[in-house]
């Protein structure tokens, strides 16, 4: 199993769905590093400002990639109950993360 590290600061979205959000993102990571192989660590750092969201990754201490993730909130709030709103987080991410690889 990979070892997750998530960093997260909020502005506008309440306490409850913080850590909602959280989880949806570090399950999402999980099941990538699962299905992909592709790395064993991520540390993430997840940006919410004025509804604008923003995440940037290290995986396995490599980070070529930085730009970060520009994810929409209303997505990541959808994703925490639908199956259709997480495969694209999911999809988005595993094309983010070969970025950050150098793939």
């Amino acid at each position: 199993m990979a070892d997750i590290r998530l960093t997260a600061a909020f502005s506008t979205v309440p306490a409850g769905e913080q850590e909602d959000i959280k989880r949806v993102i570090v399950e999402t990571v999980e099941q990538l590093a699962r299905e992909d192989g592709g790395f064993k660590a991520a540390k993430l750092v997840f940006t919410e400002s004025d509804e604008r969201c923003g995440l940037t990754a290290e995986l396995d201490g490599v980070k070529k990639e930085g730009v970060p993730l520009q994810l929409d909130l209303e997505q990541l709030e959808d994703a925490k109950t639908s199956a259709g709103p997480r495969a694209q987080l999911k999809e988005a991410l595993r094309l983010y993360f070969r970025k950050v690889q150098g793939k």
